[in-house]
């Protein structure tokens, strides 16, 4: 951890925005405070800083416009009512960076301070008179980052906003911090308000914990303090619930390893360069890094997506469990989890892209682990598995793969599944191969017909049948039942006459 003591151009050296911002608001004679988050994450040496907040003692609307404007960014109005306005920077970085100006909460700097959730997160710069090296600490916040520790400000901090108790777990596990002990209280007693907050703020802040470092910490600690039941009650249903071997550990707890393991070897920091001893195999497909930062709607990605499924993929197996020769089934589990996964998702309002994309990973979760355990890999079963995950705006087929890598690595004891591992790998290799190297042969070949043809030379009517017949010579392109026009035709011929239409 830094210390200001450093020098507090040290401290702005590594964001330059910031000296910048700071110029500006110099020239323009104006008080600002530079607080929060960005303060402790300065304070920790933190990389990669793409949230700034200031607050300013009034119109933080017009302060924004006037940053923006000098700054020649983009500029809009983030709460009216509370006066805070956003400018969107992104001139020296390949990622956005957030300028937040905001109004005081309250009479002054130290009633906006003591507003504030934790006491890390209480703590201000003078911008404006950054000569006298000042940190503006009244709850003691530098000390508490010093001990590694999270703190409220208040004993009502949880009461005034309750989405501050999901910040709390996050932000524990984000730094890994552990929660003082009567802010531990304070947390536990506050759980009941949690699902009075909104479901936008709600699906922000979890995807914020599923994106740390170690997610599945984060859940575990939403169970120990409480709050899993009144925030993903679907998913506290799974603790303690039972399975048989090869699992060595019950549902939930497999859950949350999947999401641990998960996050080390394929999450922020996954890179295509990225190597250890889960990723190195993957390694010969560099465009997986760019399938998993392929932007989907609502700002988010895959890489942002996958962990949704590992945390809903077996939540349907509360509902399925059975028992039989003294073995535990869950039998269409899967497809009870995906129910369940799209009805929370629309819950929290995600997009229809982003909720579909997270649906058909969890319906399909088992089919990679499928075709492992028959020891074979037809072209068909390539072509239906990418055929069932995709959609014209998605394709979650790749997903699927690597989610089923997780999932098997989070089902076997250490040394113990060998065997299993590298039967999956070979299948992950053929459909990996398959949707990066030979997509237009074998995942969505360019149809030799179109509904034209169909309809001029066969006679077909239009209507649902057209769709059906391109749908069936599409497969039979890619398994190679069908190579060129004069075999299209007479499939198309064959299966139009088998359906029953006369032409």
């Amino acid at each position: 951890m830094l210390s200001l003591s450093n020098g507090i151009s040290d401290l702005f050296n590594s964001q330059p925005i910031l000296a910048k911002v700071v110029q500006i608001l110099q020239a323009q004679h104006t008080e600002a405070y530079l607080v929060g988050g960005a303060v402790r994450d300065l304070l920790l040496a933190r990389e990669k800083i793409i949230d700034l907040d200031f607050t300013v003692p009034r119109d933080g609307l017009k302060v924004a416009r006037q940053v923006a404007n000098a700054l020649d960014v983009a500029y809009y109005p983030l709460d009216e009512e509370r006066g805070t306005g956003r400018v969107v920077f992104s001139a020296d970085s390949p990622q956005e960076i957030y300028l937040d100006f905001a109004t005081f909460r309250g009479a002054d700097l130290m009633a906006d301070l003591a507003d504030r959730d934790f006491t890390i997160n209480a703590m201000a710069l003078n911008i404006s008179e950054l000569s006298l090296n000042l940190l503006i600490d009244p709850f003691q916040g530098q000390a508490d980052l010093k001990d590694r520790r999270i703190k409220v400000v208040s004993e009502i901090a949880f009461e005034r906003d309750p989405i501050r108790l999901l910040r709390a777990i996050r932000q524990a596990t984000e730094f890994g911090f552990t929660l003082e002990a009567k802010t531990a209280q304070y947390l536990q007693k506050a759980a009941i308000y949690l699902p009075y907050t909104s479901p936008e703020r709600q699906r922000d802040e979890l995807i914020k914990l599923l994106n740390t470092p170690t997610p599945g910490q984060a859940v575990q600690a939403l169970h120990q303090f409480g709050l899993l039941a009144h925030f993903l009650p679907q998913v506290a249903n799974l603790v303690g619930l039972k399975q048989s071997p090869p699992h060595h550990l019950d549902v939930f707890d497999h859950t949350t390893l999947a999401l641990d393991i998960w996050a080390r070897s394929w999450g922020q920091k996954f890179t295509s360069n990225s190597k250890n001893e889960e990723t190195e195999f993957l390694a010969k497909y560099p465009n997986l890094t760019l399938y998993l930062h392929e932007p989907l709607s609502g700002n988010l990605t895959p890489q942002k997506l996958i962990p949704f499924a590992l945390l809903l993929h077996d939540t349907g197996k509360a509902l399925t469990q059975s028992e039989q020769n003294n073995k535990i089934r869950f039998l269409g589990h899967e497809q009870e989890s995906a129910k369940i996964g799209e009805q929370l998702l629309n819950q929290f309002r995600l997009s229809g892209q982003a909720v579909g994309f997270v649906k058909r990973i969890i319906a399909n979760h088992m089919r990679p682990l499928l075709l492992a355990a028959q020891g074979q890999v037809s072209r068909r079963a390539i072509y239906r598995l990418f055929r069932d995950t995709g959609q014209a705006t998605y394709q979650a087929g790749p997903a699927v793969v690597l989610h089923a890598l997780v999932d098997h690595q989070a089902t076997y004891l250490a040394g113990q599944g060998d065997h299993e591992t590298e039967a999956l790998r070979q299948v992950i290799h053929k459909l990996l191969t398959a949707y990066f190297e030979q997509h237009n042969q074998l995942v969505a070949p360019l149809l030799l017909l179109n509904g034209y043809d169909l309809m001029e030379i066969f006679g077909i009517k239009p209507g649902p049948i057209i769709g059906q017949l391109l749908s069936q010579l599409q497969e039979a392109q890619a398994v190679g039942e069908v190579q060129d026009r004069e075999t299209a035709l007479a499939f198309i011929s064959i299966r139009n006459q088998e359906s029953g239409i006369k032409n």
